[in-house]
């Protein structure tokens, strides 16, 4: 190493440890006057989990009445002034840095696949908001050295990056200028450019690349590219304002493109904000409208609506091979496709109710021999519009979901009941399991059925008061075994008991029950179906779960979608909502 790569490796480690500096500074800020979690884009199933939530963004005919919960009327008005989010302090999730990086500094940039730390099979790669700190010093290492690789691959064109194939003072000024402004997502000040430029030629002593390299080390650590702001002028350490405040031009580019885009502005929505226009909401909705009709969207508003279903546990799903040798990898990775693509056509091509009712599966010759279907030839996933009833139920009749809700040996009406309760009706909040959850199934002999297991449980105090409202749905599904597939008849020809009681206090879907078919019906009339999704999906796409229930906001956005119920319709109604474009207070 020569004297001057020696000198730049150090300024490089200086400017890691002053990011660090940096993001401790912030959260020592940020901590002060904080209520709650700093941050917050919880997934759906930990906002149902919250003290005190609705069960997921504020969505449905719900409010929050205990252990177990009911579904109940919201009554008294609507909070007029309320936004939809508090104002925060979030990180880039590794999805989301690569993204940046891409979009801003180049498409041919390799980033690393694990930027901070490996995503687990079957999770959601959604923002890590609800950790403002780098506790760990191992994804501290990570960020380096993602940030090292990348700016090496970025340096191998400097064309590209830059602009120029020589960078000099001028044109490195307006790559900080330009570029690193939109990956920070605000103007870059002219101290911050100074101290840029230098950082740039000191490196450059050992050539321009390395000069670029050292700076893109330097942008891909800095706190302003790895967390987003939405602070709305709050000051974090006297964070105790409750009216909402109004997202500035940059912090709105930042929340609009993180909605569509995942990533940092594109060229037009920046130039949107360094106008100053992008607050107008005539500006504002041609520009959601304009993103809206991009592939990329599109495909971004398909994936944030799986995030709402959980889609992604298809690809954890497992089962005993020795009861299931069908369910091969092959098929669990078509079966996960299958339901992305089923979702894709429903957000693009349908509407809500479709979700429930459509009969189309995508289905190559394997997964149609699996599950009954004939017509199907080839290795390719087609639309095939199913005539068997059993399929009519839309995603509740999909084989991956059925699959990813069910244990790897037997039945499990317990989690398809879940799903249903938390993703369909906003079921309240349940508790975790008692402690010898694991005693009380083992209580009953090998040969018990579901059935039996949930009358167990709903003949114990310690397990009924939760079960009661959640066994039923599943049981609704007892004909389908755990890897999707239908059976009207048990093993001896006795037709399989599919009925049950629901017990949601609900007016519309309590009831005896025969089947998912009545489930679907009662949902297909009733507002819990589509208020629960329009909060899901709220929560979704803000980022985390409403600030307000009543928020009339939101309201209007339930009211709207219970008309329209387009998927699109939805995101662009949120996105232009007063309750989006402003935050609250105070700083969570």
């Amino acid at each position: 190493m020569t004297f001057g790569a020696r000198k730049v490796a150090a300024v490089i480690d200086g400017a890691k440890r002053a990011a660090l500096v940096s993001v401790g500074l912030l959260v020592v800020g940020a901590g002060v006057g904080c209520k709650g979690q700093i941050g917050g884009a919880s997934t759906p199933s930990q906002a149902s989990g919250t003290s005190g939530s609705t069960g997921g963004g504020g969505a449905g005919m719900v409010t929050s009445t205990g252990t177990g919960g009911t579904i109940v009327p919201r009554t008294g008005p609507c909070v007029q002034v309320a936004a939809l989010a508090p104002a925060r302090l979030w990180r880039l999730n590794d999805q989301q840095y690569g993204n940046v990086v891409r979009d801003v500094f180049g498409a041919g940039i390799t980033v690393p696949t694990e930027v901070s730390e490996a995503r687990s099979a079957g999770a959601e790669d959604l923002s890590r908001a609800e950790s403002l700190t780098i506790g760990d010093d191992t994804i501290a290492s990570n960020y380096m050295n993602s940030a090292h690789l990348t700016a090496v691959s970025a340096v191998t064109n400097l064309t590209a990056l830059m602009g120029c194939a020589a960078p000099d003072a001028t044109c490195v000024g307006t790559f900080i200028k330009s570029k690193v402004a939109r990956a920070f997502r605000r103007p870059i000040t002219d101290a911050e450019a100074a101290d840029m430029l230098a950082l740039f030629q000191l490196g450059a002593a050992d050539g321009p690349s390395e000069g670029a390299r050292v700076l893109m080390e330097y942008v891909l650590q800095a706190p302003a590219f790895l967390w987003r702001t939405e602070l709305a002028g709050v000051d974090p350490s006297k964070a105790t304002a409750t009216t909402p405040l109004a997202l500035n031009p940059f912090e709105l580019a930042g929340a609009v493109s993180f909605l569509f885009l995942d990533s940092a502005p594109d060229d037009t929505l920046w130039a949107k904000a360094v106008a100053g226009t992008l607050t107008k909401p005539d500006v504002l909705a041609a520009e959601v409208d304009r993103l809206m009709a991009l592939p990329a969207v599109k495909a971004n508003i398909s994936s944030k609506v799986g995030s709402w279903l959980t889609i992604k546990k298809t690809e954890a799903t497992v089962k005993d091979p020795t009861i299931f040798p069908e369910f091969t990898p092959a098929v669990k990775d078509a079966l996960t496709q299958s339901a992305q693509l089923f979702l894709q056509d429903v957000v693009f091509g349908g509407k809500l109710s479709d979700l429930i009712t459509s009969r189309r599966m995508f289905l190559n010759q394997d997964l149609a021999t699996l599950y009954g279907v004939s017509g199907v030839t080839g290795a390719q996933l087609v639309p095939v519009d199913v005539m068997q009833p059993e399929r009519a139920g839309g995603i509740l009749t999909q084989p991956a979901i059925l699959a990813a809700n069910s244990r790897v040996n037997r039945g499990d009406p317990i989690h398809r009941g879940l799903f249903i309760y938390t993703s369909l009706v906003c079921g309240n909040p349940i508790p975790g399991p008692p402690a010898n959850a694991t005693a009380v199934d083992q209580a009953l002999p090998a040969t018990a059925t579901e059935r039996d297991r949930a009358n167990y449980r709903a003949s114990r105090s310690d397990c009924g008061a939760c079960h009661v409202h959640f066994d039923p749905l599943g049981l609704l599904s007892e004909r389908y075994d755990p890897i999707g597939r239908y059976h009207a008849t048990d093993a001896s020809g006795q037709p399989i008991d599919q009925s049950s009681t629901i017990n949601l206090g609900s007016p519309v879907l309590d009831g005896p029950a025969n089947g998912l078919g009545d489930l679907i019906t009662r949902l297909g009339s009733s507002r819990d179906f589509p208020d629960c999704a329009a909060g899901r999906l709220a929560a979704v796409a803000v980022g985390r779960t409403v600030s307000d229930d009543n928020s009339c906001a939101l309201q209007a956005v339930r009211d709207d979608f219970a008309k329209s119920q387009s998927f699109m319709g939805l995101f662009r109604a949120i996105a232009t909502s007063p309750g989006f474009l402003a935050r609250g207070g105070d700083l969570q």
